[in-house]
């Protein structure tokens, strides 16, 4: 591995265009893990990292998490022994998911945390050095950019939005019943009061991330405005590649710029009245570039 890259992680509300962006590394010759689901999360993070409660008690302990990514370097990059500190760190993560699962459905329960150790330690042979650079795809990972960029020295953070009212009414709410009370938000008690609860969460979710990005500078962080990949791909690619300082041929180019495709989700939220959300709310949605 060249070392010019590395992590790129990519992050963002669920379903907000993660996995196309993953998609468009992967063709750029990153390397984004050995142990990918279908929306091309990286798994070794959503266990070490996808635990409410675990998360709650440690989201400002520098050394519990520090040890969490120390132990992903390891796994990827250096594929070193654990220090006895991340062994158990690793062990207690396995038992927590094998018994409460890593979001609010218990998906995860069982033997899949047994499987992700699995895969880390004796199905994880990749030669890096065929890669560009390595990073991750997991959409959760906004929670942690400014940890990341204390513990990771090339560290780059590519964090994607998608129109947050169409995601208000999306069947994606993981994220809002993990973190939605970390961030202020009332959870819903009913199916009506998702949206309002969702977007609420969009709102202040997606501003914290975009603050701590602005501190850490255009050279490590990225906005990336879905919608407007999926209308305008080319030019949207191109400030991609320039954030990764890379200059794909022409080919690798095109089929960048194939992948994103406008859902036909999108504009959802025109089936439904807005009285319930906040005009706070949706004026940080307009300042994205997002229209109603």
């Amino acid at each position: 591995m060249t070392g010019q890259c590395g992590p790129v992680v990519i992050g963002g509300i669920g379903g907000s265009g993660t996995r196309v962006i993953a998609e468009i590394l992967s063709l750029l010759g990153y390397y984004l893990g050995n142990d990918l689901n279908v929306p091309k999360d990286f798994l070794l993070y959503t266990l070490l990292f996808k635990r409410k409660n675990w998360y709650v008690k440690n989201r400002a302990n520098e050394t519990a998490l520090h040890t969490g990514f120390h132990i992903m370097q390891k796994a990827v990059i250096s594929k070193e022994s654990l220090s006895l500190r991340e062994t158990i760190y690793l062990l207690n993560a396995i038992i927590s998911i094998s018994m409460h699962g890593h979001n609010h459905l218990g998906d995860g329960k069982g033997v899949w945390p047994f499987i992700r150790a699995k895969k880390m330690f004796f199905e994880n042979k990749n030669d890096l050095s065929l890669y560009k650079g390595w990073g991750w795809k997991e959409p959760n990972s906004h929670l942690l950019i400014s940890e990341m960029d204390q513990c990771f020295s090339k560290f780059k953070y590519i964090h994607t939005v998608r129109h947050g009212l169409d995601m208000a009414f999306s069947e994606n709410q993981q994220q809002l019943y993990n973190w939605g009370p970390l961030f202020g938000v009332e959870l819903p008690t009913t199916r009506q009061d998702v949206p309002r609860a969702s977007f609420q969460y969009w709102v202040k979710a997606n501003r914290e991330a975009i603050e701590k990005g602005e501190k850490l500078g255009p050279e490590k962080f990225l906005l990336i405005n879905y919608d407007q990949l999926c209308i305008d791909p080319q030019h949207e690619i191109l400030k991609l590649f320039s954030f990764l300082e890379i200059d794909p041929d022409d080919s690798v180019f095109m089929k960048c710029a194939a992948l994103p495709k406008v859902a036909t989700s999108t504009g959802r939220f025109q089936n439904y009245h807005l009285d319930a959300f906040e005009h706070s709310d949706l004026a940080f949605l307009k300042s994205l570039g997002f229209t109603i």
